[in-house]
C-alpha cells in the first residue's frame, strides 16, 4: 500500500498519531487515509514520510559520536536497556536545551553504517512475555513522551526512537532517573550539581521557545508567517534569499532547524507574525478579540470582532478598530483640525499592548480581551498580576513572557522598563479623567478599566481618592512629591479657594486611609509636599 507523498509536503510529519489520521479520514483524503487508518489500527506501527526519515537518519550519522541525546543500535532489543535509554535521553534532551533525543536501530555504533536492524518494538515482548510498548509505559514515569518510528530504505529496516525532553520533572524508569554522560547512561545522582541544573531547567517555563508547529518545509515558512512585516516594523532591510532570512529568524528564534533539515515555527515566532493564529493548535485562544456592547451592560453585543493576526500586526488593527467605535470629536487647533476621542489615545496602546505581554500564556481558556461600553472599556487578560495592585506605577517590572516583550519592544509596540501603567496613568491625567481601575485574581486574571467622562465634580470619593493615589505615584516616579496645587491641576481646577480647600480635604482623608503621607511632617501646611504611604 503506497501512502500518497503529498499527505506529507509541508509537515513531513515524524509521527501520525490516531486523532491526526481520524481528523483527515473525515476530510478531503478519505481514499487514501482510510486505508491507512485501519493500516495503523491493525498493525499498531507508525509510519514516517520516506523523504523525511532518510533525511533525518543522514543528517544524525554525520555526528562524528554518539552524543547526550544521540544513541545508535544494530538489534540490542533489551526492555531493561530500552527504558533505561528512554529515561537518560529524555532527560539529557531537558538538559541540553533540545526538544528531542533519538535512538536509531539499524546504525552501527563504530563507523556509523546503514546495516538495517531485525528489531521490532511493536511485536518485540518484554519481561513476562509482555508486549514491549505496553510494558515501557507500565515501568516509565507518566512524563515520559516518545515515539518509535518503522522505516524501509534500499530493501532495509531502520527504527527511530523519538524521545521528546522531560518536562516538569525528570523521566523515572522503575522510580530512578538516568541521564546521558557522553555516550553512556548512568544514574543521575541525588543532590548532585547535575541533578540541581536539570531541576532548574525544568522549572523555567519557555512557552515563547516551545514549538508552535513543527516539520515545516523552509519554502512554507511564508504561508505560516508575514516575513515581510518583521523586516518593515524592525525598520531592517529584508534579504533578498530565503537563506538569509531563515538565519535572521532562526537567530531570533521565530523558528529552530529541526534535525531533519524541516523547521519549527516557534510559539514566539506564530504570536507574533503569524498570519492566523488559529492555525497553531496550542495558541487558539491567543487571538485580541474585542466585543462592543449595546449601553453599559453586557447583554446585547454590537460586534464582536476577532484579530487573528500576531500581534506584530493586530496590535495596530485593533487600536485602529477601538478608535473607529469609540466617541469622537472635531476640534479647531488654530489653524488645523483635529480629533479628539473619548479616550486618551496613549492609555488605549498601552492598555492594548499590556493585555497581550502580560498575559499567562499557559491559560488554554481564554485570551486577551477587550470589553467596549458605553462608560468604559475594559482591558482584560489571563493571569494574575505578578505585581502588587498598588505598585504597579513603581515596582520593578515583571513580565511572563521576557521574549515577546523584547520583541514587541523592538518594534515600538510596547514601552521598555514596565512604564506602560505610568503612561496609562499620565494619560488619563491629562484628559482630568477617572484614573484607570486594576483588578486581578486567580480566577478571572486581570482586568484594567478606563471610564468615559468624570471630570471631578462627577467622581466618586473612591474615584477622586484613587486619582490622588496615583498622582502621588506617578510624582514620586519622577522624583517628585505631590502637592495640594499639583492634584489640583491634574482634576483640571482652577485656584479658588473652594477647590483649595475641596483638595485638602482629600489630601486628609487620603493620609487618613493610608494611600500617602506628608514627605516632611513638620512641614507648614502650605508647603506640604505628599508621598505614596510605600515609598
Amino acid at each position: 500500500m503506497a501512502i500518497p507523498p503529498d499527505l506529507f509536503s509541508i509537515y513531513h510529519p515524524t509521527s501520525i498519531n490516531y486523532s491526526f489520521v481520524y481528523s483527515l479520514y473525515l476530510g478531503f483524503v478519505f481514499p487514501y487515509i482510510s486505508l491507512y487508518h485501519l493500516f495503523i489500527i491493525s498493525t499498531g506501527k507508525v509510519l514516517m514520510s520516506q523523504a523525511y526519515s532518510i533525511d533525518l537518519i543522514y543528517s544524525l550519522i554525520g555526528y562524528p559520536n554518539e552524543t547526550e541525546w544521540l544513541e545508535f543500535k544494530s538489534n540490542n532489543n533489551d526492555a531493561d536497556r530500552i527504558a533505561k535509554d528512554i529515561s537518560a535521553l529524555a532527560n539529557s534532551a531537558a538538559f541540553h536545551g533540545r526538544d528531542c533525543a533519538y535512538k536509531i536501530w539499524g546504525i552501527s555504533d563504530d563507523d556509523h553504517k546503514l546495516i538495517g536492524t531485525t528489531f521490532d518494538p511493536f511485536r518485540q515482548k518484554a519481561k513476562g512475555n509482555q508486549d514491549l510498548l505496553i510494558w515501557l509505559k507500565t515501568h516509565l514515569s507518566h512524563n515520559a513522551n516518545y515515539d518509535f518510528s518503522e522505516i524501509y530504505f534500499e530493501n532495509k529496516k531502520y527504527i527511530v526512537l523519538t524521545i521528546y525532553a522531560a518536562t516538569n520533572q525528570p523521566v523515572r524508569y522503575n522510580s530512578i532517573a538516568y541521564i546521558r554522560s557522553g555516550s553512556s547512561t548512568t544514574t543521575l545522582s541525588g543532590g548532585s550539581a547535575t541533578e540541581s541544573e536539570l531541576w532548574r531547567k525544568l522549572q523555567r517555563n519557555d512557552f515563547e521557545l516551545q514549538g508552535a508547529i513543527k516539520n515545516v518545509a523552509s519554502s512554507k515558512i511564508s504561508s505560516f508567517l508575514y516575513i515581510d512585516a518583521y523586516y518593515e516594523l524592525n525598520r531592517l532591510t529584508q534579504p533578498s534569499s530565503l537563506e538569509g532570512i531563515l538565519t535572521d529568524f532562526i537567530e531570533q528564534e521565530i523558528i529552530k532547524k529541526q534535525d531533519d533539515g524541516t523547521y519549527t515555527i516557534t510559539n514566539l515566532g506564530a504570536l507574533l507574525l503569524a498570519k492566523d493564529l488559529s492555525a497553531f493548535p496550542n495558541l487558539r485562544k491567543r487571538p485580541l478579540r474585542i466585543l462592543r456592547f449595546e449601553g453599559n451592560g453586557n447583554f446585547n453585543i454590537l460586534d464582536d470582532k476577532t484579530f487573528n493576526e500576531g500581534y506584530a500586526i493586530s496590535l495596530q488593527r485593533a487600536e485602529d478598530y477601538i478608535k473607529a467605535v469609540i466617541p469622537s470629536k472635531e476640534v479647531i487647533d488654530g489653524a488645523f483640525r483635529r480629533i479628539v476621542y473619548a479616550y486618551p489615545q496613549r492609555a488605549i496602546r498601552e492598555l492594548l499592548s499590556n493585555i497581550v505581554i502580560h498575559q499567562d500564556l499557559t491559560v488554554t481558556t481564554s485570551g486577551p480581551l477587550v470589553n467596549i461600553f458605553d462608560n468604559r472599556i475594559e482591558f482584560c487578560n489571563p493571569g494574575v498580576s505578578l505585581i502588587p495592585l498598588e505598585r504597579v506605577l513603581n515596582a520593578q517590572p515583571k513580565t511572563r513572557n521576557n521574549a515577546l516583550v523584547n520583541q514587541l519592544r523592538l518594534m515600538d509596540l510596547c514601552e521598555e522598563g514596565g512604564t506602560g501603567w505610568d503612561l496609562a496613568v499620565a494619560a488619563c491625567e491629562e484628559y482630568h479623567m477617572v484614573a484607570p481601575k486594576i483588578e486581578s485574581s486567580e480566577e478571572l486574571g486581570t482586568k484594567v478599566t478606563l471610564y468615559h467622562g468624570g471630570a471631578y465634580p462627577h467622581m466618586t470619593k473612591h474615584e477622586r481618592m484613587d486619582a490622588a493615589y496615583w498622582h502621588a505615584c506617578l510624582k514620586y516616579a519622577s522624583g517628585e512629591s505631590m502637592n495640594n496645587q499639583s492634584l489640583r491641576e491634574r482634576f483640571g481646577l482652577d485656584n479658588e479657594q473652594k477647590n483649595t480647600l475641596a483638595i485638602s480635604r482629600l489630601i486628609k482623608e487620603c493620609c487618613k486611609e493610608g494611600l500617602i503621607k506628608a514627605e516632611d511632617e513638620n512641614a507648614g501646611t502650605k508647603y506640604k509636599r505628599y508621598i505614596p504611604s510605600w515609598a
